[in-house]
């Protein structure tokens, strides 16, 4: 996939004050034109991705939804070059303290804690998943957080599912989609803990490559989603590739055929174009 937006954005440890930009003037005119909510834009910070996923997830929490599924993008450590071609060589592992620390802020943000009633713990080691857990003011309305939770950790979740009840619990990037993902043996009990369980997306923000242009997808069961192409490398927050928010997650051929009727020039032909108008990119002046 390609790097735009957040993944142009270097690790960095979440600040528990880190406010969401302004919106642009851009931003606005998008969201009157094509109908965008803000909390479907294209967050530009981790920050802003927490404090949007965190917000999204209140307003499903509030609709009754107590099972739900958040995406996070862990952005990129500084140490990575564009020519990498794996960015995390280390795998889940290498992520894992990053991605806990951002799931941290967004439970503290979900439950309205202090820091110190926001508690992690390696669940499986050998796979990289995490627990976290946060204590609201009263027992109801504390959380509890899966991080990479894998097809070996069924019985993890079982634990966990017991322990949470009827209160909120969230699976933080699972390493799973489809009950085909799980051996026969499990996939009995996976149906029972989590595709017949309820799970819902809570928000997730996620990037593919469509057509072999840069696509972002944002979404939550409380708001709908949204789907962006990014047509230049430094374009960050996108052009919407529908009017309004869509009440289901867009598929593979729905984007390859918005984007073929929008944009129909592909990346390279357009490539092409800047290089006979503006020369090659190496030899241009900085003010190009």
């Amino acid at each position: 996939p390609g790097r735009g937006a957040m993944s142009r954005v270097r690790s960095r440890r979440v600040s528990p004050g880190c406010c969401p930009r302004p919106l642009t003037l851009a931003a606005i005119l998008g969201c009157v034109v094509c109908h965008v909510s803000a909390s479907l834009l294209v967050p530009q910070s981790p920050g802003q991705m927490v404090s949007a996923a965190a917000a999204a997830v209140g307003r499903a929490r509030e609709a009754g939804h107590n099972r739900l599924i958040v995406k996070l993008i862990v952005p990129l450590l500084d140490s990575v070059k564009p020519e990498d071609l794996d960015p995390w060589p280390g795998g889940l592992a290498q992520q894992y303290p990053y991605a806990m620390d951002l799931g941290k802020q967004m439970m503290r943000q979900i439950v309205g804690c202090e820091e110190s009633a926001v508690r992690c713990q390696v669940f499986d080691a050998e796979d990289a998943c995490g627990l976290i857990s946060a204590q609201g003011d009263t027992p109801r309305d504390d959380a509890a957080c899966l991080l990479f939770l894998g097809c070996d950790q069924l019985q993890g979740l079982k634990q966990v599912d017991e322990m949470a009840g009827e209160r909120l619990m969230i699976l933080l990037n699972p390493q799973f989609r489809r009950r085909e993902d799980f051996s026969r043996v499990d996939q009995s009990l996976a149906d029972s803990l989590f595709f017949n369980r309820g799970y819902e997306v809570g928000y997730a923000f996620e990037e593919f490559a469509c057509r072999g242009e840069d696509v972002k997808l944002v979404g939550s069961v409380a708001d709908g989603w949204q789907s962006y192409i990014m047509l230049r490398d430094d374009d960050t927050a996108g052009i919407p590739l529908h009017a309004s928010a869509l009440p289901t997650r867009p598929d593979y051929a729905f984007l390859e055929q918005q984007i073929n009727e929008q944009h129909p020039s592909p990346r390279w032909a357009r490539m092409l174009d800047e290089a006979d108008a503006q020369g090659l990119r190496f030899l241009r002046s900085r003010d190009q």
